[in-house]
């Protein structure tokens, strides 16, 4: 009986998807099943999918209508029933012994999550660099198994890679459809179940980076529509828990500049006009929640928190927000 399942959400990545899929049957850990979950995918990726499958069992081809990304994550993780589940994008792969590193780590202390690191590969050039999957100023120490301030989790990077959920930590998140950038959601949320977590800065798997179409690099108008959509959704069940961390809020605080940062890039005015009164909103859903988000402030620069004090205070902000985002 298979004691992880591996999520594979498909759309469109048939050039990739075969290296995905020997990566994953090829793991040293055997006891897995992989989902590899076609979103409607008009390519040959389901023709690629049935090979695999006819050739190991463990591989399940399943297909479902168009949905978007996150459609495909709450299928999958309200139909699964192995107690740990691990996400690969189709275009990334893992390192051999990935899911038995991850695993017997989260046996061994009854983990609900553990996080790892990764390589960035760049498809140029194919040249691999290694990235330790946390923001600069995290203060996550490798191999410690965090029982309180599991909020220290959510600066990490949030991307799927190398992360070993639980899976009853992700059963109650609600995923909103036809977006990208769902994986945020379902970390920052699940760390709001999460009771012991652990991060071991061994690389486990590859990241392509700068693919064709890989929406971490595509800058279209409808972008901001993903991050809107996500933005609200995380805040709005961060809402509906008790004994939040702070520092969920203010991770969230630290989404919203970044979506600030995409849009004071965007040139052209029109679509600055369109999604002016949409980010502002955001700047007011995250407003209700400035005390926590400025506790967990402490990991800031002078720069960060001054940023902080400026755009939460009522006299300032919107003169704030329009100086420096516009």
């Amino acid at each position: 009986m298979a004691k992880v399942s591996i999520i594979v959400p498909i759309y469109n990545v048939e050039k990739y998807l075969s290296k995905c899929l020997d990566s994953l049957i090829n793991q040293t850990f055997k006891d897995i099943e992989i989902w590899a979950i076609s979103d409607g995918s008009p390519d040959n990726s389901v023709s690629i999918i049935k090979e695999y499958a006819k050739k190991d069992s463990r591989v399940k081809c399943i297909e479902k209508e168009n949905g978007g990304y996150g459609s495909v994550l709450e299928y999958a993780i309200q139909n699964i029933t192995t107690e740990y589940f691990l996400i690969c994008d189709p275009d990334d792969w893992l390192a051999e012994n990935a899911i038995e590193t991850l695993y017997n780590l989260a046996i061994n202390d009854d983990l609900d999550l553990v996080v790892g690191s990764k390589y960035l590969v760049y498809n140029d050039d194919n040249e691999e660099v290694y990235d330790k999957s946390m923001e600069p100023f995290c203060q996550v120490i490798p191999n410690k198994v965090y029982v309180d301030n599991i909020g220290e989790f959510a600066f990490l990077h949030v991307s799927p890679h190398s992360k070993l959920y639980k899976t009853s930590v992700a059963k109650d998140i609600s995923f909103p459809k036809k977006v990208s950038f769902t994986d945020l959601l379902l970390y920052i949320l699940a760390l709001t179940n999460v009771k012991k977590a652990l991060y071991t800065d061994q690389a486990l798997s590859y990241y392509l980076v700068d693919r064709p179409g890989n929406s971490m690099t595509d800058v279209k108008p409808r972008i901001f529509d993903y991050h809107i959509t996500v933005f609200n959704s995380i805040v709005t069940q961060l809402n509906q828990k008790k004994n939040t961390s702070d520092l969920l809020y203010t991770r969230m605080y630290y989404q919203f500049r970044s979506i600030c940062r995409l849009y004071k890039n965007v040139s052209d005015v029109d679509i600055k006009r369109q999604y002016y009164n949409k980010i502002m909103n955001l700047l007011n859903l995250i407003y209700d929640q400035r005390k926590r988000v400025c506790k967990g402030m402490f990991y800031g620069s002078f720069k960060d928190k001054l940023f902080c004090r400026l755009i939460f205070n009522k006299i300032t902000r919107k003169h704030f927000f329009d100086r420096v985002v516009l």
